[in-house]
């Protein structure tokens, strides 16, 4: 047998053993594919109404995780809260103004300096410091002459007695020397009077030094702060014009505040003054200030029916500025009973607040509430649930993107 014979019966058994595992891998491919194959899960039901109601089995809700609680009926004391203005105490405010008609001619406080009562802030030229000053020097010199008026008087009334006593005058010239030293007397006492007049006059304007009778060291009047604290406003400059009730100047103790907050009227029960009252400011978000209510306004703002309420405040490291905002506490209300739900619980649809209350098992449906004060997770329901209806708690989101399914075309 030659070479090619030998050849050809050696692949004769290979070719056979691969025909072999073709059939066989055909055969196990046709029983797989005529295995039946096992049913498909279920898919999760939930189903909506129109009137806001949502279905959902039971796969459905532990899919979404759903947890319900029943609202509960708590007692609650709300604090008082109210929206207020911190401002200059009026008590300790002096706003300077011009009592007479003049110029400026200096300034020499500036905003924001710290003054003490009786500083000079300002000098003004006026013609009335000038009538002043004759009025005040006609006066001195009326009463030196009246006083030697009344030296010459009682000198001719001690020798008319004298002379009547020698027969030397009549009882008449004794009676008319005592008549002319009463007048002098009286008269002496008129200029008196009159000078003191006008030294206070001449005070009134600022100038003091009423023993200079000529009046050259006093010729301007001196703009002094009435009392001790800061130069808050300063309204005039060198050269100014000003004519009596001109403001000048605002001067302000700041180591006293008060804080202006405006109350609904139903409130006005738990305020009364005497009361303390805690105020933050957001410039000090970590602070509170203390103070006490001074003050409840006489009347209600017609326009916004709230009432003003004054809260004074110390301020002895001046932190607080006026006109800054500021939240005062003014106190606990009387305890009440409330229903209320956890934050988790309400939801929002086009503004308007809502939860979903459980109606059987896997049924719930949409309910509007009106809310009140939350307090650590929990928020008041005024209107809209009682108490132990029992509400979604976590899944409400879900719900809530369940029926807006129903409002939008995707849906």
């Amino acid at each position: 047998m030659n070479a090619s014979a030998r050849g050809e019966r050696g692949r004769a058994p290979l070719l056979l053993v691969g025909a072999l595992a073709v059939i066989a891998i055909v055969a196990i491919a046709f029983v797989a594919f005529r295995r039946p194959a096992p049913p498909p899960a279920a898919p999760a039901a939930i189903s909506h109404t129109p009137d806001g109601t949502i279905t959902l089995d039971d796969r459905a809700a532990r899919e979404a995780g759903l947890v319900v609680e029943a609202a509960k009926s708590i007692t609650r004391r709300d604090e008082l809260e109210a929206p207020a203005v911190v401002a200059l105490d009026e008590r300790h405010t002096a706003r300077v103004g011009s009592m007479v008609e003049g110029k400026v001619v200096e300034v020499s406080a500036e905003i924001g300096d710290r003054v003490s009562s009786g500083t000079v802030l300002a000098q003004m030229q006026s013609t009335v410091v000038h009538d002043a000053w004759a009025g005040y020097r006609k006066a001195v010199a009326d009463r030196r002459r009246l006083q030697n008026e009344l030296k010459l008087a009682t000198q001719n009334d001690e020798r008319a007695a004298r002379l009547f006593a020698d027969k030397a005058v009549s009882e008449q010239d004794v009676q008319r020397a005592q008549a002319n030293r009463v007048a002098a007397e009286e008269g002496l006492n008129i200029a008196e009077t009159e000078v003191r007049r006008s030294e206070e006059e001449l005070e009134h304007l600022g100038v003091t030094n009423s023993e200079d009778p000529t009046g050259e060291s006093g010729e301007q009047i001196p703009v002094k702060a009435p009392l001790t604290g800061v130069v808050i406003d300063r309204l005039v400059t060198p050269g100014t014009a000003v004519t009596p009730g001109t403001p000048l100047f605002v001067v302000s103790d700041l180591s006293s505040l008060w804080v202006l907050a405006e109350i609904d009227e139903t409130a006005l029960p738990h305020v009364q003054a005497g009361r303390p009252v805690t105020v933050r400011v957001s410039a000090y978000p970590d602070e509170q200030f203390t103070g006490t209510i001074a003050w409840v306004a006489d009347l209600i703002n017609p326009k916004t029916r709230r009432v003003t309420v004054r809260c004074t405040v110390p301020n002895p490291q001046t932190r607080l500025k006026p006109e800054m905002y500021a939240t005062v506490q003014l106190g606990e209300s009387e305890p009440r009973a409330i229903v209320a739900v956890p934050l988790p619980a309400v939801q929002e649809i086009e503004g308007k607040s809502m939860v979903f209350v459980e109606e059987a098992k896997g049924r719930y449906k949409r309910r509007d509430v009106v809310l009140g004060a939350d307090v650590e997770g929990w928020i008041e329901v005024r209107a809209g649930l009682r108490a132990t209806e029992r509400v979604v708690t976590t899944g409400a989101f879900l719900l809530k993107s369940e029926l807006l399914k129903q409002t939008t075309p995707e849906g």
